[in-house]
């Protein structure tokens, strides 16, 4: 009798399978018996030709060599690059099932955390057009054969770089001055640092941060924080559209995308965001979400829900810049925004003198420890919360933190459905319970979705 715990492919069998799910990266997921393939560039009903690339205990995966049979969800990928960078993966689906699958994502996410406690999902909040969104460009910089520079993204699941000459997704003035430095680079006597075959050399990265008022800052990343002969470009670099030029020092391994020091060579310091009727500043390195308009539907959200009056005191937690806790703030008898980057916080302080916000406080802190303080009377207590965490969630202490404090209403928001499912299920047991999640497509064409999960304090 066979072992059923056998594999029943082997690495470079071909294969006719069908297509059941899609993954949450770029994946198809299909099975041979019990035994689960991944293919990329399929689509759920699919018939397809592959190739197995690799048979591991546990799932294999396979190359794509012939879609035998389409879905009507199809549709052309539009990108010279799909699938060869690791970005769009869901390209080659049409947007509005891609809508649909995300929604589907977090109500099952949803399911998970509480059962069947009643929540509402909403129809995820689309971008429109759902392409040139991407207010934030970073190309890899590589050495070509004839001694010049290209622009790169790492390929799909690999460190290893791939020139790109297009990228739909990017918003275009963005993608045109990350070009055009690269264009002015080459006249500079400086090559592409690769740890393996120029580990000498000294430029790295540049990256591109532009604004819906058509700022930009340009920070360039090298192996140092000075970049002999840069003043020979910089007229151009600002023709270019870049309104701040920098420096960032990364003597970090390859994956490391940025250094702790940065240095402004030429533009003021932050560069304007306007979202609403609020002015964000934004420096070179600090965070702010990619997407202004995804941006407007957070703050829409987090407002409409947490509807703060004159006599109420709001807490934003990991703050960032200052984006939910400067309109909050307008409505409210105070607000207090806690962000451990300091970048990010003294942003946020800048913005909110430049918006004549004067009852907005923003502190470098723990945002457990802060909470902390507000319990033990040092801060006053917040009546309502909005918080953005890292892709990590919330930390056990900040649920306890909350638990003590009860905040009226929670405006959550939530760049991953696999940490939201957890939080929202340890913020039930705490005494929250959730009304309803929204999703925003902040990053068309892939699996990556964001979402606001609005919770009151239950009764």
């Amino acid at each position: 009798m066979k072992d059923p715990r056998s594999i029943p492919v082997a690495r470079g069998d071909e294969l006719e399978v069908t297509v059941d799910a899609l993954g949450d990266g770029p994946d198809g997921i299909a099975h041979v018996g019990g035994y689960v393939v991944l293919v990329p560039g399929v689509l759920p009903g699919e018939r397809a030709l592959v190739r197995m690339t690799s048979a591991a205990r546990k799932f294999g995966r396979a190359d794509l060599l012939e879609v035998v049979e389409t879905t009507p969800e199809r549709t052309p990928p539009g990108c010279a690059h799909f699938l060869a960078c690791g970005g769009c993966h869901r390209r080659h689906r049409q947007y509005a099932a891609q809508l649909t699958d995300k929604q589907a994502r977090l109500a099952r996410a949803a399911k998970f955390a509480i059962g069947d406690a009643a929540i509402e999902v909403r129809p995820t909040i689309p971008a429109v057009p759902p392409h040139g969104h991407r207010h934030k460009v970073v190309l890899h910089l590589r050495n070509t054969r004839d001694g010049g520079l290209e622009g790169c993204f790492h390929r799909l699941r690999s460190p290893e770089l791939e020139a790109v000459h297009e990228c739909p997704a990017s918003d275009p003035l963005a993608w045109d001055i990350a070009n055009e430095a690269i264009d002015a680079l080459r006249d500079l006597p400086h090559g592409a640092w690769d740890p393996d075959f120029a580990p000498n050399d000294l430029l790295r990265t540049v990256l591109v941060r532009t604004t819906t008022a058509g700022q930009a800052h340009l920070v360039i990343v090298a192996r140092q924080p000075l970049v002999p002969d840069l003043h020979r470009i910089l007229g151009r670099l600002h023709r270019a559209g870049a309104t701040t030029i920098s420096v960032n020092a990364n003597a970090g391994e390859f994956s490391q995308l940025l250094g702790p020091r940065t240095t402004i060579v030429s533009g003021p310091q932050r560069i304007e965001e306007r979202i609403g009727d609020v002015r964000y500043l934004v420096s070179p390195t600090a965070f702010f979400q990619t997407s202004p308009q995804g941006a407007a539907h957070l703050v829409r959200l987090a407002g409409e829900w947490l509807a703060p009056g004159k006599d109420d005191v709001v807490a934003d937690l990991y703050c960032g810049g200052g984006l939910l806790t400067l309109p909050l703030a307008r409505r409210a008898r105070s607000a207090f925004g806690v962000e451990r980057n300091r970048d990010s916080v003294q942003d946020a302080t800048a913005a909110a003198s430049a918006n004549g916000i004067t009852n907005a406080h923003f502190r470098s802190d723990d945002v457990e420890a802060w909470l902390s303080g507000c319990r033990s009377g040092r801060t006053p207590r917040p009546a309502l919360v909005a918080m953005d965490p890292p892709r990590d969630g919330l930390a056990p202490g900040v649920v306890r933190e909350l638990a003590a404090l009860r905040p009226r209403r929670i405006a959550y928001v939530s760049c991953d459905p696999e940490t939201l499912q957890r939080d929202l299920r340890e913020l039930h047991a705490a005494g929250f319970a959730a009304r309803s999640i929204t999703g925003v497509d902040m990053f068309p064409m892939t699996s990556h979705v964001e979402s606001v999960a609005l919770l009151e304090a239950a009764r």
